[in-house]
């Protein structure tokens, strides 16, 4: 075999100064809404029928629903309860959002369901629907009927399995519901149906009641509310009785307490000759209070001149000037001081700089300035000395001070060990008079309370009979109905897209086999006597002809210095159209030159039935030597449109692959490049056997058959790996079998590629 690379198409270059991956990028990072619209319509009779379907549950399921109607009533709930007192009428916001929360439970509470049940005669009204129910006839033939027996039959389901298979299971027997029971189960029948809603900003509480019955959802929802503005007072009402009960039990108590200690207090009073011991303890008090606040003076003005004296202490050590303390700092004479050092300082300065160290002035000068420093310091000594007096004074002043406290509360010790008893008599007395009185004006606001039977909820609107069902909402659920169907259908079109390996386009072929794309050629069906592998010959301007050049001028323009000569055409699996590829092929290459179609599938032969041509003898026989090629003379195909010659299996061998690889075969082939311009081989497919390998060896180029949305990317990927193991490279590939209108789904280039083309006018020979 020639040394021949396949022409695999390259990218172009990217512009100038940009990155070579930058097109790339952006290709990925696009979105490709026409691909998304092209799957769509691929599948879009799945699509269709899905949507269909659900459009079809959903119109049943709207038409069969039992209707449902909801009745609302409206309560306004204020978080103050109504009371005689006024006190204690505020409540906190966020109080307020807990107080709504809880009546809503309230409101769905069983408690209060049970109450609607009582109120409404639930029990007995259930009790005669369902002596009603069996004494009614049984249903009419019909559809009616048959809907009771379906009923009927998945309620026993369990009836349907053989009796071996129940083992030992027994049918419990049925248990009679009691009126207790259902009391219970209807409550919690109207809990479930029951909804509480409220406004985030208002006072209004919406209680709704959903039932098949309009009647009966308007009946439960008013009797729901009735139920809790009873629930409501009773809870108050009965709360104030038990604080009125508990307030008169501890009145008496208190009572009690109050005349022992007032008879105590007298006989004290009595005893000791005493008439009251307020103002002698309210004498003492005063006093004692004016001493402590004179001391808490005193030891402020202690606190005070102790911080300057620890200040003047700390100073003295050495570790800074006088200077800095505040009463030397805030001293007149002080201040007066510092202004003629300053004033001096000065004018030694000057001095200094205009008349020198020894002069006379100079020396007057410095003389004052000495004079001043020492009035200074002693000033400021002064002021020392006067922080460290002012802060004796004020410690024994203090200490003054306490010891006339002291001596006062000694006084006060006195007086209350003569009057204590006294005193506490006293105190007795006017606590238990505080308490009972406390006690008895909270009574009288319970008993007034216990009597006042208003209610913080007001009935606003009444429910009233709903004239349409709340539910189903038929449009709504045909229309989701509807959506929901088209989302399924659209996503198992693209779940099967997704899972979908097979070769579709010839955009696929070279993305995922990035071998070059030959071209494609349309499904052929038989029509009459036309076979398909001599339609090319029967119309050679049809556009499946043209598909066929399109091959033919993609072989020989992939290697123009060397065209190939003979070229192989193979596939991974069989079924994939080689075979009509073959033929075809030979037809059009046989418009340019001599071409032999040689057919090289010696297992499963069909060129000669498809072509009609003798059997024998063929290709077997001239390589075994049975036949020799001067005496052979070779079959023509064709007619005045176009021919070529074609050398058909011949017999079947018992070993094809040894007499495809043998010495004869070769030298058989070479003869035939000698006689023939173009020879094209109809090899059997990669992964049956290896035959189409060897024949690789003695070829120019190879041609891969893929069919159209049946042979899988793993399959063709393992048949060039099985040419590249045997070192045979692969001119390219073409889709076969591909259905024109179904390419139109994958772009519209395809569609119109493949299916529209140039045709002869009528009348004109094509």
């Amino acid at each position: 075999m020639k040394d021949w690379t396949p022409n695999v198409p390259r990218k172009a270059a990217a512009p100038a100064g940009e990155p070579a991956d930058l097109h790339e990028l952006d290709e990925e990072e696009t979105i490709d809404l026409a691909h998304y619209w092209r799957v769509v319509r691929r599948h879009k009779w799945g699509i269709l029928s899905i949507t269909l379907i659900a459009l079809i549950l959903g119109v049943l399921y709207a038409v069969s629903a039992t209707p449902i109607y909801k009745a609302r009533t409206v309560l306004l709930a204020d978080p103050i309860q109504p009371n005689v007192d006024t006190k204690n009428q505020y409540v906190n916001t966020a109080l307020v959002y807990l107080f709504y929360e809880t009546q809503y439970s309230i409101i769905k509470s069983r408690t209060v369901a049970e109450k609607a049940v009582d109120k409404l005669n639930l029990v007995a009204r259930y009790r005669r629907k369902e002596a009603e129910a069996q004494q009614a006839p049984e249903p009419a033939e019909g559809f009616l009927q048959t809907l009771h027996s379906w009923k009927e039959s998945l309620a026993n389901w369990h009836k349907w399995l053989p009796k071996e298979l129940l083992g030992s299971i027994k049918e419990k027997p049925e248990r009679k519901t009691t009126d207790s029971m259902l009391r219970q189960q209807l409550a919690s029948q109207i809990q479930a149906n029951l909804e509480v809603k409220g406004g985030k900003q208002s006072e209004i509480i919406n209680v709704s009641y959903q039932s098949p019955d309009p009647k009966e959802a308007a009946e439960i929802a008013n009797a729901v509310a009735d139920a809790y503005m009873e629930f409501s007072l009773d809870s108050r009402l009965s709360g104030a009785k038990k604080t009125a009960s508990w307030l008169n039990e501890q009145l008496a108590e208190l009572r009690r307490k109050l005349r022992e200690s007032e008879k105590a207090l007298e006989n004290y009073q009595k005893t000791h000759g005493l008439v009251d011991s307020s103002q002698q303890q309210q004498i003492a008090s005063t006093r004692l209070s004016t001493l402590n606040a004179e001391l808490i003076k005193a030891q402020t003005q202690r606190s005070e001149a102790e911080i300057l004296y620890n200040q003047v202490k700390s100073l003295r050590g050495g570790k800074g000037h006088y200077e800095s303390l505040g009463p030397v700092l805030n001293s007149p004479a002080v201040r007066a001081l510092v202004q003629e050092e300053a004033r001096l300082s000065r004018k030694v300065k000057e001095l200094s700089e205009r008349y020198g160290e020894k002069h006379p002035k100079m020396i007057a000068a410095r003389s004052d300035l000495s004079e001043a420093r020492r009035a200074l310091r002693r000033e400021v000594d002064k002021v020392v000395d006067n922080i460290a007096k002012k802060y004796r004074l004020a410690v024994a002043q203090e200490h003054k001070i306490a010891s006339l406290i002291r001596k006062q509360q000694q006084q006060i010790s006195e007086l209350k060990g003569t009057n204590f008893e006294l005193a506490r008599l006293e105190r007795e007395v006017e606590n238990n008079r505080r308490i009972y009185e406390t006690f008895l004006a909270r009574f009288q606001e319970a008993n007034v309370s216990e009597e006042y039977d208003a209610t913080n909820v007001r009935i606003i609107d009444p429910a009233t009979v709903p004239q349409a069902p709340y539910k189903p909402k038929k449009p709504l659920i045909i229309g989701a109905s509807i959506a929901l169907g088209l989302f399924l259908g659209i996503l198992l079109a693209f779940l099967r897209e997704a899972l979908d390996n097979t070769f579709k386009t010839t955009d696929t072929i070279e993305e995922k086999l990035s071998l070059p794309a030959l071209g494609l050629v349309p499904v052929v069906k038989r029509r009459g006597r036309i076979n398909p592998a001599s339609r090319y010959l029967a119309d050679p301007r049809s556009q499946f002809s043209e598909n066929i050049n399109n091959v033919r001028t993609a072989l020989l323009f992939s290697n123009v210095d060397h065209p190939p000569q003979v070229i192989l055409v193979t596939s991974a699996t069989g079924a994939e159209g080689k075979s009509t590829l073959s033929a075809n092929l030979a037809a059009a290459f046989g418009q340019l030159d001599r071409t032999l179609l040689l057919e090289a599938d010696m297992r499963k032969p069909s060129l000669a039935n498809t072509l009609k041509l003798p059997h024998k003898p063929g290709l077997s026989d001239l390589v075994a030597a049975r036949t020799n090629l001067t005496n052979f003379k070779v079959p023509m195909v064709g007619n005045d449109k176009g021919s070529f010659y074609a050398i058909p299996c011949g017999t079947l061998p018992p070993n094809p692959l040894e007499l495809l690889s043998s010495d004869h075969f070769r030298v058989l082939l070479k003869r035939l490049r000698e006689q023939f311009r173009y020879i094209v081989i109809d090899s059997p497919p990669l992964l049956a056997v290896s035959d189409a390998a060897v024949l690789g060896q003695v070829s120019d180029a190879v041609v891969l058959a893929i069919k159209a949305e049946t042979t899988t990317i793993r399959m063709v990927r393992e048949a060039v790996s099985r040419l590249e193991k045997a070192r045979v490279g692969v001119a390219g590939a073409v889709l076969t079998q591909a259905e024109p209108k179904r390419l139109a789904y994958y772009g519209g280039h395809y569609y119109h590629s493949s299916y529209y083309g140039y045709k002869a006018p009528k009348g004109e020979a094509a």
